[in-house]
Protein backbone atom coordinates (compact mmCIF):
# COMPACT_ATOMS: atom_id res chain seq x y z
CA UNK A 1 0.00 0.00 0.00
CA UNK A 2 2.83 2.42 0.81
CA UNK A 3 4.26 1.80 -2.65
CA UNK A 4 0.89 2.59 -4.20
CA UNK A 5 0.56 5.77 -2.17
CA UNK A 6 4.11 6.86 -2.90
CA UNK A 7 4.17 10.48 -3.99
CA UNK A 8 0.53 11.17 -3.06
CA UNK A 9 -0.08 13.51 -0.14
CA UNK A 10 -2.92 14.82 1.97
CA UNK A 11 -2.89 17.97 -0.15
CA UNK A 12 -3.56 15.81 -3.20
CA UNK A 13 -6.43 14.11 -1.39
CA UNK A 14 -8.03 17.49 -0.73
CA UNK A 15 -8.09 18.19 -4.46
CA UNK A 16 -9.52 14.73 -5.16
CA UNK A 17 -12.31 15.30 -2.63
CA UNK A 18 -13.03 18.64 -4.28
CA UNK A 19 -13.33 16.98 -7.71
CA UNK A 20 -15.34 13.96 -6.58
CA UNK A 21 -17.59 15.40 -3.88
CA UNK A 22 -17.57 19.20 -3.77
CA UNK A 23 -17.87 19.98 -7.48
CA UNK A 24 -20.83 17.63 -8.22
CA UNK A 25 -22.66 18.84 -5.12
CA UNK A 26 -22.04 22.49 -5.86
CA UNK A 27 -23.08 22.02 -9.49
CA UNK A 28 -26.32 20.23 -8.58
CA UNK A 29 -27.27 22.88 -6.01
CA UNK A 30 -26.37 25.67 -8.41
CA UNK A 31 -28.44 24.08 -11.17
CA UNK A 32 -31.45 23.74 -8.88
CA UNK A 33 -31.15 27.38 -7.87
CA UNK A 34 -30.93 28.50 -11.49
CA UNK A 35 -33.94 26.37 -12.39
CA UNK A 36 -35.99 28.17 -9.73
CA UNK A 37 -34.90 31.59 -11.00
CA UNK A 38 -36.84 33.02 -13.95
CA UNK A 39 -34.49 33.30 -16.96
CA UNK A 40 -34.86 37.07 -17.17
CA UNK A 41 -33.71 37.39 -13.54
CA UNK A 42 -30.54 35.33 -13.88
CA UNK A 43 -27.40 37.39 -13.34
CA UNK A 44 -25.08 35.56 -15.71
CA UNK A 45 -22.35 38.19 -15.54
CA UNK A 46 -21.91 37.63 -11.80
CA UNK A 47 -21.97 33.85 -12.29
CA UNK A 48 -19.38 34.09 -15.05
CA UNK A 49 -16.99 36.04 -12.83
CA UNK A 50 -17.48 33.53 -10.00
CA UNK A 51 -16.75 30.68 -12.40
CA UNK A 52 -13.62 32.38 -13.69
CA UNK A 53 -12.33 33.08 -10.17
CA UNK A 54 -13.02 29.52 -8.99
CA UNK A 55 -11.30 28.05 -12.01
CA UNK A 56 -8.08 30.01 -11.68
CA UNK A 57 -7.94 29.39 -7.92
CA UNK A 58 -8.18 25.64 -8.46
CA UNK A 59 -5.56 25.75 -11.21
CA UNK A 60 -3.22 27.81 -9.05
CA UNK A 61 -3.59 25.43 -6.09
CA UNK A 62 -2.77 22.41 -8.23
CA UNK A 63 0.31 24.10 -9.67
CA UNK A 64 1.49 25.24 -6.23
CA UNK A 65 1.00 21.76 -4.75
CA UNK A 66 2.89 20.29 -7.69
CA UNK A 67 5.75 22.72 -7.19
CA UNK A 68 5.90 22.10 -3.43
CA UNK A 69 6.26 18.35 -3.97
CA UNK A 70 8.94 18.87 -6.66
CA UNK A 71 7.13 16.68 -9.18
CA UNK A 72 7.94 16.93 -12.88
CA UNK A 73 5.24 18.93 -14.62
CA UNK A 74 5.30 16.42 -17.47
CA UNK A 75 3.54 14.00 -15.07
CA UNK A 76 0.68 16.47 -15.00
CA UNK A 77 0.49 16.60 -18.78
CA UNK A 78 2.38 19.89 -18.98
CA UNK A 79 5.27 18.53 -21.01
CA UNK A 80 7.94 21.06 -21.93
CA UNK A 81 9.27 21.23 -24.51
CA UNK A 82 6.12 19.96 -26.14
CA UNK A 83 6.60 16.55 -27.73
CA UNK A 84 5.65 15.48 -31.23
CA UNK A 85 2.27 14.13 -30.09
CA UNK A 86 1.46 17.44 -28.47
CA UNK A 87 2.28 19.30 -31.66
CA UNK A 88 0.11 16.88 -33.61
CA UNK A 89 -2.64 17.78 -31.17
CA UNK A 90 -2.20 21.46 -31.97
CA UNK A 91 -2.56 20.49 -35.62
CA UNK A 92 -5.95 18.98 -34.75
CA UNK A 93 -6.83 22.22 -32.97
CA UNK A 94 -6.09 24.16 -36.16
CA UNK A 95 -8.38 21.86 -38.14
CA UNK A 96 -11.06 22.23 -35.46
CA UNK A 97 -10.94 26.03 -35.76
CA UNK A 98 -11.71 25.78 -39.47
CA UNK A 99 -14.46 23.19 -39.00
CA UNK A 100 -16.16 25.13 -36.20
CA UNK A 101 -15.95 28.40 -38.11
CA UNK A 102 -17.63 26.79 -41.12
CA UNK A 103 -20.24 25.26 -38.82
CA UNK A 104 -21.05 28.66 -37.33
CA UNK A 105 -21.36 30.19 -40.79
CA UNK A 106 -23.79 27.46 -41.84
CA UNK A 107 -25.80 27.57 -38.61
CA UNK A 108 -28.64 29.87 -39.80
CA UNK A 109 -29.33 27.67 -42.81
CA UNK A 110 -29.12 24.46 -40.81
CA UNK A 111 -31.62 25.73 -38.24
CA UNK A 112 -33.99 27.42 -40.68
CA UNK A 113 -36.62 24.70 -40.21
CA UNK A 114 -35.62 23.59 -36.71
CA UNK A 115 -36.05 26.67 -34.57
CA UNK A 116 -38.84 24.91 -32.65
CA UNK A 117 -36.29 22.32 -31.51
CA UNK A 118 -33.91 25.06 -30.41
CA UNK A 119 -36.78 26.80 -28.61
CA UNK A 120 -37.58 23.68 -26.57
CA UNK A 121 -33.91 23.33 -25.71
CA UNK A 122 -33.94 26.73 -24.02
CA UNK A 123 -35.46 25.23 -20.90
CA UNK A 124 -32.56 22.81 -20.49
CA UNK A 125 -29.62 25.20 -20.65
CA UNK A 126 -29.04 27.85 -18.03
CA UNK A 127 -25.75 29.73 -18.48
CA UNK A 128 -25.28 30.34 -22.20
CA UNK A 129 -24.85 34.03 -23.18
CA UNK A 130 -27.87 36.07 -24.23
CA UNK A 131 -26.29 39.46 -24.93
CA UNK A 132 -23.13 40.72 -26.58
CA UNK A 133 -21.69 41.64 -23.17
CA UNK A 134 -22.40 38.18 -21.79
CA UNK A 135 -20.89 36.56 -24.88
CA UNK A 136 -17.65 38.55 -24.51
CA UNK A 137 -17.25 37.44 -20.89
CA UNK A 138 -18.34 33.88 -21.73
CA UNK A 139 -15.32 33.58 -23.99
CA UNK A 140 -13.10 34.25 -20.97
CA UNK A 141 -15.11 31.64 -19.04
CA UNK A 142 -14.44 29.17 -21.86
CA UNK A 143 -10.70 29.85 -21.85
CA UNK A 144 -10.61 29.46 -18.07
CA UNK A 145 -12.58 26.21 -18.22
CA UNK A 146 -10.25 24.84 -20.89
CA UNK A 147 -7.29 25.40 -18.58
CA UNK A 148 -8.51 24.40 -15.13
CA UNK A 149 -10.88 21.58 -16.05
CA UNK A 150 -8.25 19.83 -18.16
CA UNK A 151 -5.70 20.36 -15.40
CA UNK A 152 -8.03 18.93 -12.75
CA UNK A 153 -9.96 16.16 -14.51
CA UNK A 154 -7.43 14.93 -17.05
CA UNK A 155 -3.99 15.88 -15.74
CA UNK A 156 -4.37 15.63 -11.96
CA UNK A 157 -7.22 13.21 -11.41
CA UNK A 158 -5.99 10.60 -13.87
CA UNK A 159 -2.48 10.84 -12.38
CA UNK A 160 -3.91 10.32 -8.89
CA UNK A 161 -6.24 7.44 -9.79
CA UNK A 162 -4.07 5.27 -12.05
CA UNK A 163 -2.26 3.44 -9.19
CA UNK A 164 -5.62 2.59 -7.60
CA UNK A 165 -7.86 1.89 -10.58
CA UNK A 166 -5.53 1.30 -13.53
CA UNK A 167 -5.58 3.40 -16.68
CA UNK A 168 -9.05 2.36 -17.87
CA UNK A 169 -10.53 2.88 -14.44
CA UNK A 170 -8.90 6.30 -14.11
CA UNK A 171 -10.28 7.35 -17.49
CA UNK A 172 -13.75 6.12 -16.54
CA UNK A 173 -13.83 7.69 -13.06
CA UNK A 174 -12.38 11.02 -14.17
CA UNK A 175 -14.87 11.20 -17.05
CA UNK A 176 -17.83 10.45 -14.79
CA UNK A 177 -16.66 13.06 -12.29
CA UNK A 178 -16.28 15.54 -15.14
CA UNK A 179 -19.86 14.83 -16.18
CA UNK A 180 -21.23 15.13 -12.65
CA UNK A 181 -19.33 18.38 -12.27
CA UNK A 182 -21.70 19.74 -14.92
CA UNK A 183 -24.90 18.46 -13.31
CA UNK A 184 -26.31 22.00 -13.33
CA UNK A 185 -27.07 21.25 -17.00
CA UNK A 186 -29.43 18.42 -16.06
CA UNK A 187 -29.07 14.71 -16.74
CA UNK A 188 -28.70 15.23 -20.49
CA UNK A 189 -25.82 17.62 -19.83
CA UNK A 190 -24.19 15.09 -17.51
CA UNK A 191 -24.40 12.39 -20.18
CA UNK A 192 -23.00 14.66 -22.89
CA UNK A 193 -20.13 16.02 -20.80
CA UNK A 194 -19.26 12.54 -19.52
CA UNK A 195 -18.95 11.36 -23.12
CA UNK A 196 -16.88 14.43 -24.03
CA UNK A 197 -14.71 13.85 -20.96
CA UNK A 198 -14.14 10.23 -21.95
CA UNK A 199 -13.02 11.31 -25.44
CA UNK A 200 -10.70 13.97 -24.03
CA UNK A 201 -9.24 11.48 -21.54
CA UNK A 202 -8.49 9.01 -24.34
CA UNK A 203 -6.79 11.77 -26.33
CA UNK A 204 -4.81 12.82 -23.27
CA UNK A 205 -3.59 9.29 -22.58
CA UNK A 206 -2.66 8.99 -26.26
CA UNK A 207 -0.64 12.21 -26.46
CA UNK A 208 0.35 12.68 -22.79
CA UNK A 209 0.01 16.43 -23.34
CA UNK A 210 -2.55 18.83 -21.87
CA UNK A 211 -1.52 21.94 -23.76
CA UNK A 212 -3.42 21.20 -26.93
CA UNK A 213 -6.36 19.68 -25.04
CA UNK A 214 -6.75 22.89 -23.05
CA UNK A 215 -7.08 24.74 -26.32
CA UNK A 216 -9.45 22.11 -27.76
CA UNK A 217 -11.64 22.30 -24.66
CA UNK A 218 -11.76 26.10 -24.84
CA UNK A 219 -12.65 25.95 -28.54
CA UNK A 220 -15.56 23.60 -27.84
CA UNK A 221 -16.94 25.94 -25.20
CA UNK A 222 -16.38 29.08 -27.28
CA UNK A 223 -18.20 27.45 -30.17
CA UNK A 224 -21.06 26.47 -27.86
CA UNK A 225 -21.37 30.02 -26.52
CA UNK A 226 -21.30 31.69 -29.95
CA UNK A 227 -23.69 29.12 -31.42
CA UNK A 228 -26.13 29.60 -28.54
CA UNK A 229 -25.98 33.38 -28.90
CA UNK A 230 -26.63 33.18 -32.65
CA UNK A 231 -29.53 30.76 -32.11
CA UNK A 232 -30.98 33.29 -29.68
CA UNK A 233 -30.73 35.96 -32.35
CA UNK A 234 -32.52 33.71 -34.83
CA UNK A 235 -35.28 33.05 -32.32
CA UNK A 236 -35.79 36.76 -31.69
CA UNK A 237 -35.98 37.48 -35.41
CA UNK A 238 -38.56 34.72 -35.85
CA UNK A 239 -40.65 36.00 -32.95
CA UNK A 240 -39.97 32.91 -30.84
CA UNK A 241 -38.13 34.66 -28.04
CA UNK A 242 -40.58 34.03 -25.21
CA UNK A 243 -37.59 33.33 -23.00
CA UNK A 244 -34.11 34.92 -23.13
CA UNK A 245 -31.97 33.77 -26.02
CA UNK A 246 -29.95 30.66 -25.21
CA UNK A 247 -29.93 27.16 -26.54
CA UNK A 248 -28.65 23.68 -26.00
CA UNK A 249 -25.15 23.39 -27.38
CA UNK A 250 -22.15 21.13 -27.19
CA UNK A 251 -20.46 22.89 -24.29
CA UNK A 252 -18.32 21.51 -21.50
CA UNK A 253 -18.06 24.68 -19.50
Amino acid sequence: MNAILDGRTHLDLIIVIFAILVMPTFSAVSGARLARTPPEQRNLIARYWQTIARGWIVAALIMVFWRITSRPFADLGLDWPIGIMGWLGFGLDAIAVVVLAVQLERLPRQLANRLDVAHKALARIKITPRTGKELALFILVAITAGAWEELLYRGFLIWYLVPFTGTIGAIAVSSIMFGLGHSYQGWRGVVVTTAVGFALAILYMTTHSLWWLMLAHALIDIYGGIASYRIGQLLRRSGGDKVPAAAQSVSTT
